[in-house]
């Protein structure tokens, strides 16, 4: 695969999800971006947050159960091909536009207008699943993806700031595939 054209690639999907972010929040009377406020505080706390999806995601490489064993050869099956020869920029690069494009729809797009109709907590469950939904690579995936999504949604519901989502998902996606392409032993 030409490594500039799947950058551009990656880049364009995640901002698409940003217009449909836009799309839905103007459909549905709830700005996206809304509860996006600049506190360094929120930044902090969104640096803190991604540690524990982090370390999760380490057990995983490291864990001898046969359902994380099928899991990692699978992601490295699926993930080599599409940013295995990446930089360490481009990495960041489309992290940081998974963080913003990516909260923006399910966060403060899907679930804050969901919760304006159904309840916080039923908001909170849908947009979990369908951000799971969105990251279908593998079934295990989407599964930790759903509860990923869930732990973003409380971590937005208990800042009421957009920017502890978004910086936790931009600095697990950056640590996470960082780790996986320069770092992690695959033997």
């Amino acid at each position: 695969m030409n490594r500039k054209l799947s950058f551009s690639a990656g880049c364009r999907l995640e901002l698409t999800l940003l217009v449909f972010a836009v799309l839905w929040g103007w459909l549905f009377h709830r700005p996206p971006l809304g509860d996006l406020h600049w506190s360094l505080t929120a930044a902090l706390i969104g640096v803190v947050a991604a540690i524990p999806p982090f370390l999760l995601f380490l057990w995983t490489l490291k864990s001898r159960l046969r359902v994380w064993s099928r899991h990692k050869e699978l992601m490295e099956a699926f993930l080599q091909p599409l940013f295995g020869n990446w930089s360490i920029m481009q990495l960041t690069l489309i992290s940081v536009c998974a963080g913003i494009s990516e909260e923006a729809l399910f966060r403060g797009a899907i679930q804050g207008s969901l919760a304006d109709h159904v309840g916080l907590g039923v908001a909170l469950i849908m947009a979990s699943l369908l951000f799971g939904a969105f990251h279908l690579i593998t079934w295990t995936y989407a599964i930790i993806a759903a509860f990923i999504g869930a732990y973003l949604g409380l971590l937005w519901i208990w800042t009421g700031n957009l920017l502890a989502p978004i910086v936790t998902h931009a600095v697990y996606d950056i640590a996470a595939l960082v780790y996986f392409f320069n770092v992690y032993d695959r033997r």
